[in-house]
């Protein structure tokens, strides 16, 4: 089993600023454009059943606790809080969000031995993208 807990750095993302758009809309492109040309750093904490994720990006911080299975608010790193579940199937966890226009987005985050591999899509427009982060 690998090691889940810990703080990574995004290191490349692809089609990121794509999916951005599909899914906010053309009036979120400026927003978009600079989210995706970030490099934010991700730490995940646990302490039982509670998992914290942390994610900074750009001065900005913004920290989601929850339990495995169970519905919660997750605050995202532009101040949006948006109704998400997140499971665990052995070394992946995959989020479902509600977004405010009724799409659903779908983040499969595939960790490694050298970091975690996120994979974005929505059910509405079939937007895709990938970011990867490295261990630190």
């Amino acid at each position: 089993m690998v090691q889940i807990v810990g703080k990574y750095e995004n290191v490349a993302s692809e089609n990121l600023e794509e999916y951005l758009k599909a899914v906010g809309g053309t009036a979120q492109a400026e927003a978009a454009k600079a989210f995706a040309q970030g490099k934010p750093t991700f730490e995940i904490a646990q302490a039982g059943d509670k998992w914290t994720i942390t994610v900074s990006n750009e001065g900005k911080t913004a920290k989601t606790t929850f339990t495995l299975g169970t519905p919660y608010d997750e605050t995202m790193p532009h101040g949006a809080v948006l109704k998400s579940v997140t499971t665990r199937d052995g070394n992946t966890f995959t989020t479902v969000t509600d977004l405010p226009d009724g799409n659903q987005s779908v983040r499969v985050y595939e960790f490694t031995d050298s970091g975690i591999n996120v994979h974005l899509a929505d059910k509405k427009v079939g937007a895709k993208a990938t970011r990867t982060y490295k261990r630190v």
